[in-house]
């Protein structure tokens, strides 16, 4: 069996159609077949091939031409293509080559030669395909490397800011607490930077610190509540610091600057295949958030949360992460901001 590879014959002649499928197909390759060029691609747009072979004298538009669109139209430019032709001039193979051909076969047709070509094309096209998609993932791991470990300056200088501040007003305990936790935050985030999934466990310990902190930092201006409803959270990798961002944005843009006591839950559920993350506040909204003057810049963090995503959907598909955002209302008075993060739950 050739991993059910499926190959395209591009042929009007009935006999060379037969031969083709007959030695093909016993050797595992699924088959399809066309006995004119203006069907090429409209098969090609429904159906994904690893081959086309594709015969020079057809009715219409030749092989030749064929193979010309092929080539100028990106969705085809690397899809493997054999000619086959009764011709045997050398004019007619370079010109084969030069067009973008992968190989050659001459009619007639020999069933060995077949085979080992179709073999040989097939494979070198997967090898250097694979070769592509692992350069390109070790690539996405770099940057994704790289933009888990920007934990955001601004929290970093607010948090040293606090310090000063609790010294200055002599509140040496508070000093000492907050230095205690910070640098079992900063550890934590270094280490989490350096590889790609830490467990979930690892991330809500992380996620505590952090929440700690900032209620610290803030004056214990805001409770907060963490529910967990998942069964083995140390089983469970996830990338690392995908949540933090969107608690930093509620705390920073939206309990902050809020008149009534703030409030702001963290609820991580686990649901099929998938981890649910739901982080709301009941602050001043995104509306309200948005004509501060100091929120007007771009935030980092957030930033590289959209680009992680990015990321992480080109490795692991559209569908695996999601994040939506909705504004919550009490009648016309915003009532703060509701986040859903969906991610999966065996990245292993």
């Amino acid at each position: 069996m050739q991993d059910s590879a499926s190959i395209l014959i591009v042929d009007d002649n009935r006999q060379v159609l037969e031969q083709i499928n007959h030695v093909l197909a016993d050797v595992g390759y699924n088959i399809s077949f066309i006995p004119k060029g203006q069907f090429l691609f409209q098969r090609l747009f429904n159906h994904q091939y690893d081959l086309v072979l594709l015969d020079v004298n057809l009715p219409g538009a030749d092989g030749y031409e064929l193979l010309r669109q092929m080539r100028s139209n990106p969705k085809y430019r690397t899809l493997p293509v054999i000619i086959i032709s009764a011709e045997e001039e050398e004019e007619t193979l370079s010109k084969c080559f030069d067009l973008g051909a992968n190989d050659y076969i001459r009619k007639p047709i020999h069933h060995e030669i077949l085979k080992a070509r179709v073999r040989s094309v097939i494979s070198a096209s997967r090898f250097h395909q694979n070769e592509i998609n692992r350069r390109r993932q070790e690539a996405l791991r770099a940057r994704m490397k790289m933009l888990s470990s920007q934990m955001n300056p601004h929290f970093i200088f607010n948090s040293l800011s606090s310090i000063q501040e609790f010294v200055l007003a002599n509140e040496m305990e508070k000093v000492l607490n907050f230095l205690s936790e910070f640098a079992g935050l900063m550890r934590q985030n270094l280490e989490n930077s350096m590889v790609p999934h830490i467990t979930l466990a690892n991330e809500l310990q992380f996620l505590k610190t952090y929440l700690k902190l900032e209620k610290m930092r803030f004056n214990n201006a805001f409770t907060y509540e963490v529910r967990i409803n998942v069964s083995t959270p140390e089983n469970i990798m996830i990338p690392p610091m995908l949540i933090q961002p969107y608690l930093e944005n509620a705390i920073i843009h939206g309990l902050r600057k809020s008149s009534r006591p703030g409030h702001l839950i963290l609820e991580i559920v686990e649901t099929d295949n998938f981890i649910s993350c739901t982080i709301q506040d009941n602050g001043i909204g995104r509306s309200r958030a948005s004509k501060i003057k100091e929120n007007q810049y771009r935030s980092v963090a957030m930033s590289n949360i959209e680009a992680r995503l990015a990321l992480l959907k080109m490795e692991f598909g559209g569908e695996e992460f999601s994040v939506t955002v909705k504004d919550l209302w009490n009648g016309d008075e915003p009532a703060g901001t509701l986040v859903k993060l969906s991610l999966p739950n065996d990245l292993h």
